[in-house]
């Protein structure tokens, strides 16, 4: 196998032909294809949000004319991202004494395993989905919304009062702002005749603006992300759901 070759499918979007080329069309080469794409898909995911953090913290700087990161990577502060990652990677892994210790472990970890799984119909290109369902628009809010039992999850485990008043006052936020996301979202459906992300995505951009303005807001508040801050009791670290997890 020639890794040039292989980088060269990886990113000319090639990469069943190239493994068909490679191990022939054999009971099990769509397996590896299908296993191929998902490794590709994830990988490229997990990397894009260290990008996408960087931005998101350059364009809140100069929001509030501030530099932003500028020391780690260059004056553009370019591995700050990664440095953080490396301070996350770095961190003691604690367990609270009485934690439901599978509850307290798996929250994190379905919090990322969430939002990896809408990537699966995100479309990247005309014709480049993971995979173009006919419930795509379905998929996507059924999934993001199992990010409301995870918080509830985290803070249970947790076996803190504190933690667990503060997993309510999040799910209460994560709900409130749910209900005109999924009003904005039906709308362009109905719109669309659709719930195919391939098939909105083909679709003119400019009829739904209003919607995606709504949209956009309400699906930055369960991240407490600008221009939707925390809740004032959510800043005090003691009276978060992850008070009591390094996870996080």
């Amino acid at each position: 196998m020639d890794i040039l070759d292989l980088l060269k499918s990886i990113l000319s979007l090639s990469l069943g032909d190239f493994i068909r080329r490679t191990f022939g069309d054999g009971p099990g080469t769509e397996l590896l294809i299908d296993i191929g794409g998902v490794v590709m898909l994830s990988t490229f995911c997990l990397l894009i949000v260290i990008f996408l953090i960087w931005l998101t913290r350059k364009l809140i700087a100069r929001m509030q004319d501030r530099i932003g990161p500028n020391r780690v990577g260059g004056r553009y502060g370019l591995l700050q991202t990664v440095a953080d990652v490396m301070k996350l990677l770095s961190k003691e892994v604690i367990h609270p004494a009485g934690a439901d210790w599978l509850a307290f472990n798996a929250a994190p970890l379905l919090v990322v395993i969430a939002a990896l799984l809408m990537w699966a119909v995100m479309p990247f290109a005309p014709g480049v989905i993971g995979v173009d369902l006919n419930i795509g628009i379905f998929y996507v809010m059924a999934i993001s919304s199992a990010s409301v039992i995870v918080i509830l999850l985290a803070g249970w485990g947790s076996n803190n009062k504190y933690a667990l008043l503060g997993a309510f006052r999040a799910v209460a936020q994560m709900v409130s702002y749910e209900v005109p996301m999924i009003l904005s979202i039906a709308t362009v459906v109905l719109l669309a005749g659709s719930m195919s992300t391939m098939r909105m995505r083909s679709l003119s951009s400019s009829r739904y603006s209003c919607f995606r303005m709504v949209l956009r807001i309400s699906a930055s508040a369960p991240a407490n992300s600008t221009p939707v801050g925390p809740p004032p009791t959510m800043v005090k670290l003691s009276c978060r759901f992850c008070a009591c997890s390094s996870c996080w």
